[in-house]
């Protein structure tokens, strides 16, 4: 069997100490979804049980909140935007159902269907579940990409009405004609 040299051994460390750096950084950070069936699935199957749960407001603040890096900076914006206007009236002036699971009565849970790829946009198939049976039709199609190793939506599009998230965000909100009143002091 053959030794190695002290002086190899240094070669060694000097020719490898520069990749530390990098070797440190892979261990560090959060590891990324295997694939990106993992990461929606990952991600719808963390946020219905939020949706299903009585929140004091929308499940999607919370997603925004908890999970902003899961979305485009500018879904992320306009989803934003659309609840602060909410919170400051007392009618229904934004979006009235969930943006991510196109429903105001979430299902049990939801699983993700067929993935397709057009360019850089991946969109998945996203079915409701209902007593252990899958829906026919999908309820919503997340979009998605990955940029610098991260994955994030970037719309939701909703086969049944042929619409999608971002077209309703960016489309004229209705006025504001009964604002809330604010909170009352000590609470």
């Amino acid at each position: 069997m053959e030794v190695l040299s002290t002086r190899s051994v240094w070669c060694l460390i000097v020719l490898l100490a520069p990749l530390w750096p990098a070797f440190a950084q892979v261990k560090s950070a959060p590891p990324a979804p295997r694939s990106a069936h993992e990461f929606v699935q990952g991600f719808y199957d963390w946020y219905d049980p939020i949706a299903l749960r009585d929140n004091p407001g929308p499940a999607s603040d919370i997603a925004l909140k908890e999970k902003r890096s899961t979305f485009s900076p500018e879904l992320a914006r306009l989803l934003k935007e659309d609840s602060d206007a909410q919170a400051r009236c007392a009618e229904l002036i934004g979006i009235d159902f969930d943006p991510i699971l196109m429903s105001q009565d979430p299902e049990e849970r939801y699983e993700v269907g067929t993935i397709r790829r057009e360019g850089e946009i991946f969109q998945a198939e996203i079915y409701g579940v209902r007593s252990g049976k899958r829906f026919e039709k999908p309820a919503v199609i997340a979009e998605f990409m990955q940029s610098n190793g991260r994955w994030f939506f970037v719309n939701f599009v909703y086969p049944e009405d042929h619409t999608d998230l971002l077209a309703i965000l960016k489309s004229p909100r209705a006025k504001c004609t009964v604002p809330r009143p604010p909170p009352a002091a000590g609470h």
